[in-house]
This record gives C-alpha cells, structure tokens and sequence, in this order.
C-alpha cells in the first residue's frame, strides 16, 4: 500500500496493481475517512484490482466537489500511466460516496469523461440529499440511461442509516429512466456492506471482525470485480 496525493495535501490510499482494472473507493459522510474502504480495498487487490481509497472532505465549502473531481483525475491519470483506457474506470461510492458516484455517472458526458461502471453501496439515495458533484439534487426524473454505464446497486438488509427502500428506490429511478441497473442485498447494516463497524465513542467506522460483514463484504467485492471485468 503506498499513499499518494491527488491534490495538495489530498491523500489516496493505493493498493495492488491493475492486472483487472482500477477502481476509485469514495467514502461517506466523514471527513478524509478513506481509511475504513481499505477492507473493501484489499479484497479488489487480491482479485487483481487496483484499487484508490480517497480522503475527501463532505464539510468543504463546495461539499467535497473539488476532491471528488480532482481524485477522478488522478485515477484517470493513473491509469494511463499503465497502459490503460481512463474511461474504463470503475467508481464505487458508500453512503454519500455513493451519491455522488451516481452524480458523477449522471454529469459524466458534462465533464467530458465516460465510466467504465459505477457501484452504489449503500448510497445516500433519498431525492432530497443534495449529492457533492453538482451541489443540488439529484434530477427527477433521471436523465436517459441509453449509452451511459452500468450502475451496479447494493444495500444492506439491516441498514438503518440508508434503509433498503431508500436504496432500491434509487435503482428504481435509475431504472426506469433506461440505465443499465442490478440490485442486490447483503445481510449486514450500513458499515457491514463495507467490512466495517461504526464505534460510538469515537464516531468512526472501523474494520470489523463480524462474520456477517466479512461475509458481506466478500459479495461486495465480487460485484465490483465483475464491473471491472
């Protein structure tokens, strides 16, 4: 694992080497919190992934924007330094990570990119959370999915922080607005569909030795891995 930064004094955690492919792990609603998608990080290293955890900060003034744009950047980068097409990056955001991972497949064309394929897990999906990408809403309806990339969706089934009807309504807005979708469950809560564990005390998601979110998080893994092919 080494540590890069993709902006001044904007850190990534890299881990593994793009034999698959590169994934970009956007983390939630804490601040530079990339730390606890490592789990979910090693597990695409070892299924021949590289993978990018990014520290980026919900509370800036532009909601994280900067960072978001600049961290995609940076993998595109990274990609082209191995040989490898940036467009087929795979972007997998959790819990506001996700929200703006669906924003940013939304506004991809806008910024002159396209994704190799974008996974939700466990997105903020609610029409009212203002996603970090554009600063406002996601659009209701969803523009047209047609030529646009797939979008891969996972919840967990004990998720009280983004319930499962939240989750699968965002799919379904996705879906009926003609994108590519799939939609899958997990048994675990909000921090098991990432291998981890919220501690109260110091407000933090941290790895976590439970069965059900190592199982979890195992399901995770392999859906990603198979948007990267």
């Amino acid at each position: 694992m080494t540590t890069q930064e993709y902006g001044p004094g904007r850190h990534v955690e890299v881990i593994g080497h793009p034999e698959r492919g590169i994934v970009l792990l956007w983390h939630g609603m804490s601040v530079d919190h990339g730390s606890c998608l490592l789990p979910l990080a090693r597990r695409l290293a070892d299924g021949g992934a590289m993978a990018l955890a990014v520290d980026w900060d919900p509370t800036a003034a532009d909601g994280g924007r900067s960072d978001l744009l600049s961290s995609v950047r940076h993998a595109r980068d990274t990609a082209a330094l191995h040989g490898l097409d940036p467009d087929d990056l795979v972007v997998v955001g959790w819990s506001l990570g996700g929200t703006a991972a669906v924003s940013l497949a939304v506004h991809a064309k806008r910024l002159g990119i396209d994704l190799g394929g974008v996974v939700l897990v466990a997105p903020a999906g609610s029409p009212h959370v203002v996603d970090p990408i554009s600063g406002s809403r996601l659009p209701t309806p969803l523009p047209p999915g047609e030529g646009r990339c797939r979008v891969d969706v996972v919840y967990g089934t004990a998720d009280t922080v983004t319930p499962p009807d939240v989750v699968g309504g965002l799919e379904l807005r996705l879906r009926a607005a003609g994108w590519s979708t799939s939609l899958h469950a997990v048994d675990t809560d909000h921090g098991g569909v990432v291998g981890a564990r919220y501690h109260p005390r110091t407000e933090q998601y941290l790895p976590s030795t439970d069965a059900a979110a190592l199982t979890a998080l195992g399901h995770v893994a392999t859906i990603v891995l198979d948007a990267v092919g």
